[in-house]
């Protein structure tokens, strides 16, 4: 079984290898590349990760009905949520500190962690949770959406090292003591995205021995 994974993002493609392999599904994922994707980068206008997920999915599946492509299309948008700050960044979380960074370049990539740092100081709340929505659309429209949640708080500084996605820098999973971007192996498999991603190969796998 063929689907198309809505991504150039290779850490996803990655983390999307992973969960395949483990649930040892007959299933071969095919990037955005691979069906030769010429229409730029997706507009996300929606205001929850479950529009932004449906508005990805529904994109691809225009331009599979164009050049005859018949595979069911999985996207997913993520967010972190913090409980004191009214759910920010939620659906900006991956440009978070876009602005500030646009009226000053000298400023690092990170600056959206020290945005949110700076925001939360002295605030005793710091509950947070990172969360995620996988949409599997088939290619006559039909669609199911999958979710996934972490729950965790914010760090008062960064800890360890900084590398993309930054926020996992200061983001402590419940049940841890560590940041998320010090999570390896098995301790990954339990978190947001791959709760989602589980359940959307469970739903396609079974939909594929059906058929």
């Amino acid at each position: 079984m063929n689907i198309i994974f809505g991504t150039t993002n290779q850490r996803k493609v990655k983390d999307l290898q992973a969960v395949v392999d483990k649930l040892k599904l007959d299933i071969k994922v095919l990037s955005m590349k691979d069906i030769n994707w010429d229409r730029g980068e997706i507009e996300e206008t929606g205001k929850t990760i479950e529009e932004n997920s449906f508005i990805k999915a529904n994109a691809i599946l225009d331009f599979c009905k164009d050049h005859n492509i018949d595979y069911p299309i999985i996207t997913d948008d993520s967010g972190l949520f913090v409980d004191a700050l009214y759910g920010e960044p939620g659906v900006f979380t991956a440009r978070y500190a876009d602005e500030e960074r646009k009226e000053n370049p000298k400023l690092p990539e990170y600056q959206c962690v020290i945005k949110l740092l700076d925001k939360l100081k002295g605030l005793e709340n710091r509950n947070a949770s990172y969360k995620c929505c996988v949409t599997a659309m088939m290619p006559n429209g039909s669609y199911n959406q999958f979710q996934g949640e972490s729950n965790g708080t914010i760090a008062e500084e960064i800890i360890g090292e900084l590398s993309k996605p930054y926020f996992y820098s200061v983001f402590i999973l419940n049940g841890t003591n560590v940041a998320f971007n010090e999570l390896k192996g098995e301790e990954l498999d339990d978190t947001y995205r791959f709760k989602a991603l589980k359940k959307t190969f469970n739903y396609l796998g079974d939909k594929n021995e059906n058929k």
